[in-house]
């Protein structure tokens, strides 16, 4: 215990006393870290969603698709409840483009409007709160990637869409409603013409139907602007399909952040360790154990990466505002420890191969200067 008492001590003390060269080590790790990190969040959300990819029951669930322009919800109740169809229940999602607020930010975009039993349609995971829509006349549900990009938003907090504050209901995850916001769609309430539109129709039969033309038909002979019905199992398999596409490409770009990343961890512990070999060959003459000097070498740079894996969680959150739209992540625990993982593996195992290398070489050797 002493023995590695006085190892951590020495290591401290030498990393104060090279703390320029460690320093850049630092700042050179956290540069070569942040875009596999910011690669990680992006995956995250992939896998994240995965599990709520799968409607429920999708063999006798249909989804029709509006062309837009306006379409009174309670006109598509009514004929539903007409009995045309044999359905078991049906939900109805519809959007608004408007001003949204939330922490003092403005910025417009799209709300989705859902009746109730949506849910019974969509698979959604549940961060916190309830999916429970209808509790409230002022409750609206946040997706788990748009709660994270405004600073992690929570339950009870109050955001103000269109000029009317809401209570946040519950924070989710959902695969085709990542980055939203959801708000009731009261039918009764919606009897004359405004800016909501409906965008789509959900159904479950009560028994199977040979094809969707069948629904199209009655849904377009009774007016509704109807340009496309599918099958719950066919839109699971392309959503399912275009997801890994997307992941394909994601983890891609991500391999090549962890490629740069390792290339980068490589060349600058090899250069440090190679500038300190001097120090090394003197200790190992001096009678050094090479346990002690390699103990030693690993804590100082494991301390040059946990400085610059702070850098760069504190860099991810300054710079979080400034990430382009398209850019949605999720960075939790798991991002956190796979990229902390992966840099101390990597500092652990340069830091072994390098000094293994020295300790091979002759102490003349050692005390050439490098070049």
């Amino acid at each position: 215990m002493q023995r590695l008492k006085y190892t951590i001590f020495d290591a401290l003390i030498n990393f104060y006393r090279r703390r320029r060269v460690n320093f850049i080590v630092s700042l050179s790790f956290s540069l070569g870290l942040l875009l596999p990190m910011l690669c990680l969040g992006n995956i995250n959300v992939f896998m994240e969603n995965l599990s709520t990819m799968r409607f429920k029951d999708d063999a006798n669930m249909w989804i029709a698709y509006f062309e837009g322009g306006y379409t009174s919800v309670e006109e598509i109740s009514s004929l539903l409840q007409e009995g045309y169809l044999k359905i078991s229940n049906y939900a109805i999602s519809a959007y608004k483009g408007g001003t949204i607020e939330i922490n003092g930010t403005k910025e417009n975009g799209y709300i989705s409007y859902l009746t109730k039993d949506w849910s019974e349609f969509e698979n959604c995971r549940i961060i916190d709160g309830t999916l429970d829509l209808f509790t409230d006349m002022n409750i609206c549900l946040v997706e788990q990637t748009l709660a994270e990009k405004y600073g992690g938003l929570k339950t009870g907090e109050q955001i103000t869409l269109f000029g009317v504050k809401y209570t946040i209901g519950g924070i989710f995850s959902s695969f085709n409603y990542y980055g939203k916001i959801l708000l009731p769609l009261h039918i009764n309430e919606q009897t004359t013409e405004s800016d909501i539109m409906i965008s789509k129709l959900y159904l479950r039969t009560k028994e199977a139907l040979p094809d969707s033309g069948y629904i199209a038909d009655i849904l377009t002979s009774n007016g509704l602007p109807i340009i496309n019905v599918r099958n719950g199992g066919e839109i699971y398999r392309t959503g399912l399909r275009e997801g890994l596409y997307k992941s394909m490409g994601i983890f891609g770009v991500g391999f090549a952040a962890f490629a740069f990343a390792t290339i980068n961890i490589c060349l600058v512990l090899v250069g440090k360790l190679n500038l300190d070999k001097r120090t090394y060959g003197i200790r190992m003459a001096l009678g050094a154990p090479y346990s002690f000097i390699f103990l030693s070498a690993v804590i100082e740079n494991m301390l040059c990466f946990c400085i610059a894996y702070l850098l760069d969680i504190g860099m991810v959150h300054i710079l979080k505002p400034t990430y382009p739209e398209d850019l949605t992540i999720i960075l939790n625990y798991r991002v956190y420890a796979a990229a902390y993982l992966f840099g101390a593996f990597m500092t652990f195992v340069v830091t072994w191969i390098t000094l293994y290398r020295l300790k091979k070489q002759k102490l003349v050797e050692l005390f050439e200067r490098v070049s």
